[in-house]
């Protein structure tokens, strides 16, 4: 019997068979705070993320220095910023235990993304799944929260995560 799937508002889809879930039996990829060691385990299977690098020019009006002598147009400020850009699923609905509520979860990981410490930093993160691996911290987060109980208590999500890589 085929699996029954449905579609997100994105065009996400979403494999509603336990049956087809066991077949696929998918690496959770885990979001761990690298400070206290506590991780958020999430699905992650996606058909892509991004990984980003950029470098930043300053415009010149004129001639500027660099070690290769004297040249005109924009020049060099910094480089190899770097970011992870994905998209989490968030699902207390497809555990062994009763459904339960996000919140916590999403909650935790809005209190990774403040500032704070001697530093005044966010917290450093390591994403991990399979092979892949990117350590950071959360530049940005958006929450999309999609099903829920009956009393209101969000028990699936997406959540929209930016990593910018730290040492």
């Amino acid at each position: 019997m085929p699996a029954a799937v449905a579609q997100s508002a994105n065009g996400e889809r979403l494999v509603s068979d336990m049956a087809e879930e066991k077949r696929t039996k998918l690496v959770k990829a885990t979001l761990t705070h690298l400070d206290s060691l506590e991780s958020v385990p999430v699905l992650w299977n996606p058909r892509s993320y991004h990984v980003e690098r950029t470098n930043r020019f300053a415009a010149m009006n004129g001639f500027a220095t660099s070690p290769a002598g004297f040249h005109y147009g924009p020049q060099f400020v910094t480089g190899r910023i770097e970011r992870f850009a994905t998209r989490l699923l968030l699902d207390g609905s497809r555990s062994d235990a009763s459904p339960h509520d996000l919140r916590s979860e999403a909650d935790r990981l809005e209190r990774w993304a403040q500032p704070g410490g001697a530093e005044w930093l966010p917290a450093r993160l390591l994403f991990a799944w399979g092979h892949f691996r990117f350590r950071g911290v959360i530049e940005s987060l958006r929450q999309d929260w999609i099903r829920f109980d009956a009393s209101g208590a969000p028990l699936r999500g997406w959540v929209d995560l930016v990593l910018r890589r730290t040492n």
